[in-house]
C-alpha cells in the first residue's frame, strides 16, 4: 500500500472518529439543585437536556455548578448504572434497592475489578438520618443516587460532583435495567462491556473490555 493511499484511509478514519465522538456530545443546562427522592418531576427537571434511552426510557441531565443530576426512567421498575472513567479507572456506580461502587484498572489488553460493589444507603425514606446518611455518602464517594423504592419505582436520579468528574468534557454512561439481559442505554453507539449482565447484575467480572471513546462527552453550559 502506497504512502499517500495510508495517508487518506488514516485521514478517512479520524474524520469517521472525530464526528461519532462529536454527535456523542451533550451541552447540560445550569439549574437548581434537586431533591434527591426518586421522582423526576417535570417542575424539578423542567431545565434539563434530555435524550432517550436505546429500549425505552430516557435521561436527563443538569448541573448547578457544583454538581451534574442525572435522572434516569426506565419503562418499568429496575435499577441503574452510571459510569465514570477518570483516566485510570473506571467507575461504575448502581443504584437498586442500595448502592454501590464498583472499580475497574486495565491490565493488559482488559479491564479488572480492584473494587468490588459494596451495599449500603438502603434507608428509603426521607427522615433527617436518612439524608444527613446521603449528604456523608456523597462526601466520602463522590456521589449519591435515590434507590429504587424512594419514588416512582422506575425513576432514579443521581448526584455526582463535579470534582470526580475528571477534565472539563468528562466522558459517561449511563443504562436502566429491569432485566439484566436487555438494558436501556444510552449513548446509542454504547456496544462494550458496559452492557455486560453479570456487571449490570451487580458482579465483578473479570477481562471486560471497555471503549471509552464511545461514551458520550458532557459539556457544561
Amino acid at each position: 500500500m502506497s504512502i499517500l493511499r495510508r495517508a487518506v484511509i488514516c485521514l478517512f478514519i479520524s474524520a469517521i472518529t472525530i464526528a461519532a465522538h462529536a454527535s456523542n456530545a451533550i451541552e447540560v443546562p445550569r439549574g437548581s439543585a434537586i431533591t434527591l427522592d426518586g421522582r423526576i418531576s417535570d417542575d424539578e427537571w423542567s431545565a434539563a437536556a434530555r435524550q432517550e434511552l436505546v429500549g425505552g426510557g430516557e435521561v436527563r441531565f443538569k448541573h448547578d455548578g457544583s454538581h451534574l443530576y442525572i435522572g434516569v426512567r426506565g419503562t418499568k421498575q429496575g435499577w441503574s448504572h452510571v459510569y465514570v472513567p477518570d483516566g485510570e479507572n473506571i467507575y461504575a456506580l448502581h443504584a437498586s434497592a442500595a448502592l454501590g461502587t464498583a472499580i475497574y484498572r486495565r491490565s493488559g489488553d482488559a479491564w479488572q475489578p480492584v473494587q468490588s460493589f459494596q451495599w449500603t444507603m438502603r434507608d428509603r425514606s426521607m427522615s433527617e438520618q436518612a439524608m444527613a446518611a446521603r449528604e456523608s455518602f456523597l462526601k466520602s464517594t463522590g456521589w449519591v443516587a435515590s434507590t429504587n423504592g424512594m419514588g416512582a419505582g422506575n425513576e432514579i436520579e443521581y448526584k455526582i460532583s463535579r470534582s470526580f468528574l475528571k477534565g472539563a468534557s468528562p466522558r459517561i454512561a449511563v443504562l436502566y435495567a429491569s432485566d439484566p439481559k436487555s438494558p436501556q442505554y444510552w449513548p446509542g453507539s454504547l456496544t462494550d462491556d458496559c452492557l455486560k449482565e453479570k456487571l449490570i447484575f451487580g458482579t465483578t467480572p473479570p477481562d471486560l473490555k471497555f471503549n471509552t471513546a464511545v461514551w458520550a462527552t458532557i459539556e457544561f453550559k
